[in-house]
């Protein structure tokens, strides 16, 4: 297994190593590339502390000189139950959420063009948590409480920070792997902050706009 991956590995660097200097120096800028991406979602649950679960999603890179308008979605994959607190309430409630979906909208700076980019950027991040729900009976007071809280506590905006590295193979096709962080404000319903890591690839179907080479500098 470790050979065989020892092989893949150099096939791709002599794939991306094969396209000629001039053409890796300038072929990713102004293009439309789509992505698809796994990975691991990490985020902290109120007793539970620090949990991880698998992730998918989707991804839409716009390039421009030396930067990009990124916009992706990813939805984990796992359901979490635990206690949260709640005002007016004087014991924990159990509490279900089936999964995290996550918008992200951002602006990353590519400061290199070589084959292999490393990458930075922010933004924000929409988090929302699916068919949220008291996983207890509770009295009518009590439940109309919580159904409030949770419907409250559910979505939230945040910071977003994001880097990574890709590998560019040819004029459309990058893999990549990349870094994702958000601190979590204190009205959404999971404390603490979210972590990302993911990897996948990109491909790009159309031209951002219509462009010169010769003019990119």
């Amino acid at each position: 297994m470790a050979r065989q991956r020892f092989v893949l590995g150099a096939a791709l660097l002599a794939l991306a190593a094969a396209t000629p200097l001039a053409a890796q120096t300038h072929d990713w800028q102004y293009k439309w590339f789509w992505g698809a991406k796994g990975g691991a979602l990490g985020y902290t649950l109120p007793r539970s502390g620090q949990v991880f679960g698998p992730q998918v999603g989707a991804e839409w890179v716009i390039t421009a000189r030396r930067t990009a308008l990124y916009a992706g979605y990813s939805q984990s994959t796992i359901q979490e139950r635990d206690y949260y607190p709640f005002t007016g309430i004087s014991t924990d409630i159990p509490v279900i959420f089936e999964s995290m979906r996550r918008i992200q909208i951002a602006v990353i700076v590519f400061p290199t063009s070589g084959a292999f980019q490393p990458y930075v950027g922010g933004g924000f991040v929409i988090e929302t948590l699916t068919n949220t729900r008291a996983d207890s009976t509770l009295s009518s007071g009590n439940q109309t409480t919580v159904d409030r809280a949770l419907q409250d506590q559910s979505a939230g905006g945040f910071a977003l920070v994001m880097g990574g590295l890709q590998l560019r193979m040819g004029a459309k096709l990058a893999l990549y792997g990349q870094y994702q962080g958000s601190p979590q404000g204190r009205d959404f319903l999971l404390p603490g902050s979210s972590h990302s890591l993911e990897f996948g690839l990109r491909y790009a179907f159309l031209a951002a706009r219509e462009d010169d080479i010769t003019s990119r500098r």
